[in-house]
């Protein structure tokens, strides 16, 4: 992947980073820039202002936003000491737990995996990094003016995490969607996704959106409102089939082992989900 900010609509902007192959979102506006989303270290923050100034333009970067908890999109805050950063309440409200859970992961198995672009100096960064919450938060929407142009961070609810957002740039017709959709790899169900949710998450997304006309997602290239809408559909059809499964009574063991060809998905990537969902839901009665 080619290092640095390349525009995708009018003065948006985004990069590609190696290290989980992060991508990380540049906003121009007359009054200041936004970035969206900060990579998973100091270190690494620094690299998304070296590449800004690269641009060779006088940007001003006066607000981050982070669409979402998780330490790749995160950690680099405290490289933007001059900015705002701006996040969904639920992000401020388990930064702190969600990074010594994974200082904790990174301690346990600080070895490198060249199939995620991480080396083992970049988990010692990511233990060297301290928080940095954020310093402005919303519930459902809020707007950052810069000048010329508006940008839109929009809540809509739980999906990859419970603090999702979208970040949209109406004037440019660009929609950042954080971890909402991923082109590089399928979406990731972790411990704190909501796979039930999820689909009508990013359906809620798009009908605000009103057919952007490039989408960014937390990793992978730009892509266009039919691959979102694919994915979407893709999501609700594992929600579907693990729904069925805990409200016909299957035994958790089983869900987490038995194939289903309807899955999009390799079972073994969606224990997570399976167990989130057994949770969830109630057990059917006898």
């Amino acid at each position: 992947m080619a290092p640095g900010f390349v525009e995708v609509a009018d003065r948006v902007f985004v990069a590609r980073y190696r290290q989980w192959d992060v991508g990380v979102g540049l906003v121009l506006g007359r009054d200041g820039a936004v970035v969206v989303d900060t990579r998973a270290s100091d270190a690494q923050g620094g690299e998304v202002l070296d590449d800004v100034r690269g641009l060779g333009r006088d940007i001003e970067v006066r607000h981050v936003v982070n669409t979402h908890v998780h330490f790749d999109h995160t950690f680099g805050n405290v490289a933007f000491d001059t900015a705002t950063v701006h996040a969904h309440d639920n992000v401020a409200r388990t930064l702190e737990v969600h990074a010594a859970h994974i200082r904790e992961a990174v301690r346990e198995d600080p070895s490198a995996a060249p199939e995620y672009g991480y080396t083992e100096v970049d988990l010692l960064q990511v233990l060297a990094t301290p928080v940095r919450l954020p310093d402005c938060t919303f519930g459902s929407s809020a707007t950052i003016d810069l000048g010329d142009r508006v940008v839109t961070m929009a809540y809509a609810g739980r999906g990859h995490t419970d603090g999702d957002v979208a970040v949209l740039v109406p004037d440019a017709g660009a929609m950042f969607l954080g971890d909402l959709v991923e082109e590089s790899d399928h979406p990731s169900f972790g411990g704190d996704s909501w796979p039930l949710e999820w689909a009508d998450t990013l359906t809620s997304h798009l009908v605000v959106a009103d057919e952007p006309d490039v989408v960014l997602p937390g990793h992978g290239r730009p892509v266009d409102v039919a691959f979102v809408e694919r994915q979407r559909d893709e999501v609700a059809l594992v929600a579907t089939v693990l729904r069925e499964r805990r409200l016909g009574g299957m035994a958790l063991a089983d869900a987490l082992r038995e194939p289903d060809a309807r899955l999009p998905y390799p079972l073994d990537h969606l224990e997570a989900a399976v167990r989130r969902v057994w949770t969830q839901l109630p057990a059917p009665s006898p």
